[in-house]
């Protein structure tokens, strides 16, 4: 066993310095709001690498910590690892705190409370649960060095079957706003487990989940479903190690180490390591059998200890393995694009990876486009005449010397290691594209904001955890050749269904496309009702000429997907339900969460068919009124006409009430009068833009059908020819939503 590490200094006052910088979420990872260095102030990425610490025998007044001089020493070891992050399960005391600070550590808060027990039978008890949990945060909130509160940890399986997920889903939301309300600013998680996986926690702030899992696929897997829990929040595995009793110490190190570097790769904003020493207090009595330390009962270090190290200076990823990634393209297609433009190519340009050129086309641009892009030394600009979204992505992929082409969009802004994940799927399985995740910015306008909760955006569709269906077109990347071999984009797609027609024709190919959860983008979203109806409008042109190239990808004007598209919009969760296989009484390891469809009829009301047939019985009803002839008729028309608009009325405002609007300008989480009325205006924007969607998608068909768009061929003739026309039955079926 090697004796303690020393820490060096200067790493030490670094990481001091950053110590009091606010943490806040960014995207589906962790930044430093203000982290100092010799250059002045700057937004840095912070990755948890962390240790659980106790719990320990309680000392005469209850409180579960060793002395100050063994937290001192054990800060210190800490610290010579590279560890940044102390997890707690009970409340520290601040003098804890001042010593985490003073070596640069953060702390992970965990509330312990009356979770073992049938709480919600209890009145007083859940009242005081709230109260405890409010009161500790208060106290504890404005340390520099808190990290964020775990609000509970692993609840047990058998405590929610019985008082039933929505329940105990509906306490830990009424405990996160308590605390969130008590300290806006502060970071909130509830600590998951797999047995109970299926409780929807994504209010919480940051997903976090303990596993143990000791083969490398296995845990790979499950971490890679669990992104897709975690949704646009970050993950943090928030437990993992292993027992050097049962596997020995240098088993232990080597599944520690593995633990850690597939949460790191797999995109997790952190991982902790449990637990920093074998001494360990449990249920009233030490817990003698057990050795997940990295250091003995004595402060010894364990081999996992070196391990651990290593794998924390290497997250996410090391040095040697990036060295060997392939070349990539990045290539922003722009038409008119000046307002957004300059933050995307910042954004992009900034980016860890380590062998990428930036290509700009230029498609047309009536505006300052192309002035802006050749401002920016590393973007190689490409100005064309006016051709459409899939003739610039061309161009694009004829000047492009990587072997991996990643195309985003030029009103989006790039996460610092998207193109890094993005690349994964291509060096870890056969795909020949790969996708990943949008989400509108926190700063964008209200409307905007709005129109994220709305219909119609681009997403994703898999068809398991880690192969994708579809994947949208401002996040995507594919092989160079496989995007030659099929002569790259369909020009005749001038405005939208590009990335969906490449997609299928790829896979038409018997080609798979990856996904990748943590290559993240953020993507402006229309900031007008009219901007948003021109986008439907065209996504609805785009359709008509995908059924007319893939009929066998449309059922009666409707597409077919054999996946799921993951949204957290309550309109695409509507669509399907879920059942849950929990085991014998509850107690699976790891539940089966199967997908089951919902009733056609549950989405009829917000079908074109259903809107425009209620409409005219409705008018037809108010004719035969007017006329004072047949009552009997008119009050019949009037009255499913009326029913009709009232069902599409009342969806769209269910639809509305479980948007997630708490997160926008004033509205939370205090609740006031203003809240009040601008949670109102939300909602009542969401339920319209639910109305009109459909509207704007069949007027797009329609035009699609009607007016065919011209496309130059691909050969170097000078003359136009037009695209090929649907047929009469392709017609009538992209009309027969009317």
């Amino acid at each position: 066993m090697s004796t303690a590490l020393q820490a060096d200094p200067e790493v030490r006052h670094d990481i001091a310095l950053t110590s009091t910088a606010r943490i806040v979420t960014d995207g589906k990872f962790l930044r430093c709001a203000a982290a100092h260095s010799a250059e002045g102030v700057q937004d840095d990425r912070f990755l948890i690498k962390g240790v659980t610490y106790g719990t320990f025998a309680p000392d005469a007044d209850g409180y579960q910590f060793p002395c100050p001089a063994r937290v001192a020493e054990d800060f210190r070891l800490m610290a010579s690892l590279g560890i940044n992050t102390v997890r707690t399960y009970t409340p520290p005391r601040r003098d804890l705190l001042d010593e985490a600070a003073r070596h640069g550590l953060r702390v992970m808060v965990g509330l312990p409370w009356s979770q073992h027990v049938a709480f919600l039978d209890d009145f007083k008890l859940k009242r005081s649960i709230r109260l405890e949990i409010t009161a500790k945060v208060a106290e504890l909130c404005d340390h520099p060095v808190v990290l964020m509160f775990a609000l509970g940890n692993e609840i047990p399986p058998g405590v929610v079957r019985w008082h039933g997920r929505m329940r105990v889903e509906r306490f830990l939301r009424n405990l996160y706003e308590d605390a969130k309300e008590t300290a806006p600013n502060s970071l909130f998680t509830y600590v998951n487990f797999p047995p109970t996986e299926f409780l929807d926690l994504s209010f919480f702030d940051v997903c976090a989940f303990n596993v143990y899992l000791h083969h490398a696929p296995e845990l790979r897997s499950y971490l890679a479903r669990l992104q897709h829990i975690a949704g646009q929040k970050p993950l943090l595995l928030a437990e993992t190690g292993c027992d050097s009793a049962r596997e020995g110490e240098a088993g232990q190190a080597a599944i520690t180490s593995m633990h850690l570097n597939a949460a790191f790769e797999e995109g997790a904003c952190g991982a902790i390591a449990f637990a920093w020493t074998d001494e360990w207090w449990r249920g009233g009595h030490p817990v003698t059998d057990w050795n997940f330390g990295l250091v003995d009962r004595e402060r010894n270090m364990k081999p996992a200890a070196a391990a651990v190290a290593s794998a924390f200076a290497d997250a996410p990823f090391s040095g040697e393995r990036q060295r060997t990634w392939p070349r990539a393209s990045v290539i922003i297609c722009a038409y008119n694009a000046a307002d957004t433009l300059e933050d995307c190519l910042a954004s992009v340009e900034q980016l860890t990876y380590p062998d990428y050129e930036i290509i700009l086309v230029n498609d047309g641009s009536k505006d300052r486009t192309s002035e802006i892009g050749h401002r920016h030394v590393r973007v190689r600009v490409i100005d064309i005449p006016n051709g459409g979204l899939s003739a610039a992505r061309n161009v694009g992929l004829a000047e492009a010397t990587g072997e991996i082409i990643a195309y985003t969009d030029a009103d989006t802004r790039v996460d610092r290691d998207w193109l890094t994940f993005l690349v994964q799927p291509f060096l870890t399985s056969d795909v020949v594209g790969s996708g990943g995740p949008n989400v509108v910015p926190a700063d964008d306008p209200p409307m905007a904001q709005c129109i994220a909760r709305a219909p119609g955006g681009p997403t994703h569709v898999l068809l398991d955890d880690r192969i994708a269906e579809h994947v949208p077109g401002c996040n995507m990347a594919f092989r160079r050749d496989a995007l030659l071999a099929i002569d790259g984009f369909n020009p005749i797609y001038l405005r939208a269904g590009d990335d969906v027609d490449v997609c299928w024709r790829l896979q038409a190919r018997g080609w798979k496309i990856g996904f990748a959860s943590a290559a993240l983008v953020w993507h402006h979203h229309r900031s007008s009702v009219k901007a948003y109806w021109r986008q439907q409008v065209g996504y609805g042109e785009g359709e008509t000429w995908l059924m007319a190239h893939h009929p066998a990808k449309f059922l009666d004007g409707r597409m077919l997907w054999r996946g799921r598209i993951y949204s957290p919009l309550p309109f695409v969760r509507s669509l399907w339900g879920t059942r849950i296989n929990a085991g014998v009484w509850g107690t699976a390891a790891f539940p089966s969460v199967y997908r089951t469809d919902v009733h056609p009829f549950a989405f009829l009301p917000h079908s074109i068919r259903w809107q425009v047939v209620s409409f005219l019985m409705t008018m037809a009803g108010g004719l035969v009124a007017a006329t004072g002839d047949h009552r009997w008729a008119s009050a019949i028309l009037l009255g499913g006409g009326g029913i009709g608009l009232a069902a599409t009325i009342a969806k769209n405002i269910t639809y509305a009430m479980r948007s997630e609007v708490d997160s926008l300008p004033d509205a939370g989480p205090r609740m006031t009068a203003r809240t009040r009325r601008r949670r109102l205006w939300y909602r009542c924007t969401v339920a319209y833009l639910h109305f009109i969607q459909p509207l704007a998608r069949i007027r797009g068909r329609i035009r699609g059908v009607l007016s065919p768009p011209e496309v130059a061929l691909p050969q170097a003739e000078p003359q136009r020819s037009r695209g090929p026309r649907p047929s009469l039955n392709e017609a009538w079926r992209a009309l027969l939503l009317i």
